[in-house]
């Protein structure tokens, strides 16, 4: 299993830390790599740009030999190394469905940014443990437990999103056994009655279209901003939205986008993410 471990001292400069612990390790030299790809959006990303202080060390503290071979993959020294330790941080100071960001209220993640992965471990299991305040609730189709989320392996982290913060508003429904989660981040008044009825209107009739649903669980995670936005991603049990301005959520113009857009990402569920 990998291990991650986020954290951060001085959120209002938008740096999160990130703890990479590597073990059972049996090679000379261990390669790293920073994803280039982002799902839904299809194209190369340069996320390795954001990242800051890279060190590598093993599990005494001694540092570690390491060389920058590409834009976004490392390789490490690692005779007679069996467990060693990455540390880096990575600025997220954009916040929109794609990005990773913190601040004094919000922790928002997209693994796929951020999360160094080993090309010939990809398969393994993911254990990401967040250390943030006590008050936070985690939005995030991974299953946790004590502030720790674990993923069966890398692609499944890389998907899996998480926003940490104490101003979440969560409901649910159900649909053919199926549970589905709508959470809002930020400055909004959801009437859930309406949301609710309108949401579960839509997934009983894709699910109706398309005969099943190919996960046991499906996270709608609405990023309400102060400002005009709107964008949405796909992934494989859950969709990051992003709209705003979020005081506006149950206008007739927001509230119609709020639906349109979380349809269009439920239905890329099977049409991309399946098929």
């Amino acid at each position: 299993m990998i291990h991650y471990t986020f954290s951060y001292s001085k959120p209002h400069r938008h740096f999160v830390d990130i703890e990479m612990r590597v073990e059972k390790h049996h090679a000379s030299e261990l390669i790293l790599q920073l994803p280039a790809w982002r799902p839904g959006r299809y194209e190369l990303g340069d996320f390795a740009k954001n990242i800051q202080q890279f060190s590598v060390m093993d599990t005494h503290g001694n540092p570690l030999k390491f060389e920058k071979i590409t834009k976004d993959t490392w390789k490490v020294s690692t005779p007679n190394i069996s467990e060693l330790i990455v540390k880096y941080n990575y600025y997220a100071n954009e916040l929109n469905a794609g990005s990773t960001y913190v601040d004094e209220n919000l922790l928002y993640v997209n693994p796929v940014n951020c999360c160094l992965f080993i090309p010939n471990r990809i398969e393994e299991p993911c254990a990401i443990e967040l250390q943030i305040p006590k008050s936070y609730e985690i939005a995030c189709s991974l299953p946790q437990q004590n502030r720790q989320l674990i993923a069966c392996n890398f692609n499944e982290l890389a998907e899996s999103p998480w926003v940490a913060s104490n101003s979440l508003q969560h409901k649910s429904y159900e649909v053919e056994s199926v549970k589905f989660h709508v959470w809002f981040q930020g400055d909004c008044s959801p009437d859930w009655n309406r949301i609710i009825v309108d949401f579960r209107a839509f997934t009983i009739q894709q699910i109706k279209d398309f005969t099943a649903f190919p996960v046991t669980e499906y996270h709608f995670i609405s990023l309400m901003l102060p400002y005009k936005a709107y964008h949405g991603v796909e992934h494989t049990a859950n969709t990051v939205i992003s709209l705003g301005p979020g005081k506006d959520l149950m206008s007739d113009k927001m509230y119609a986008s709020l639906l349109g857009v979380s349809s269009h990402e439920l239905y890329h569920t099977w049409n991309v993410k399946q098929i």
